[in-house]
């Protein structure tokens, strides 16, 4: 049983940088192909074009995403369990292992939150 979970969380790992990877290949791709696409309609390209089209996200751009994604798990979580009859054994397990999405996701918007505040003032 335990061996099952390792592999598992192996072949959950590696298909996880398999995504990443991909997804920034394909960015770097299509930065490339608009790159293509202006040098062939003899729009100049200059440097800082390129260095503006290279910028990453600001640092809170994914934390709202994901913030919300992991609170909307936890509810669902949370409401699925209640659904299944609250007073099985499982509601109390899928409740608690629900607080971890939860407050994870609670967390990244304060963070986020307490940011735009900081920038504010």
């Amino acid at each position: 049983m335990e061996v099952d979970i390792i592999i598992s969380i192996a072949i959950a790992a590696v298909l996880l940088t398999i995504i990443i990877q991909t997804a920034r290949i394909l960015r770097t791709n299509s930065l490339h192909k608009t790159l293509r696409q202006a040098i062939n309609a003899g729009q100049p390209v200059t440097a800082e074009l390129v260095e503006q089209l290279d910028t990453p996200a600001r640092p809170g751009d994914f934390d709202q995403r994901a913030g919300f994604v992991l609170v909307a798990l936890g509810v669902a979580a949370i409401l699925a369990s209640a659904l299944s009859g609250p007073t099985s054994d499982s509601f109390r397990e899928i409740t608690s292992i629900a607080l971890f999405p939860l407050l994870v996701g609670g967390a990244l918007l304060l963070r986020l939150r307490l940011n735009k505040r900081n920038d504010a003032a």
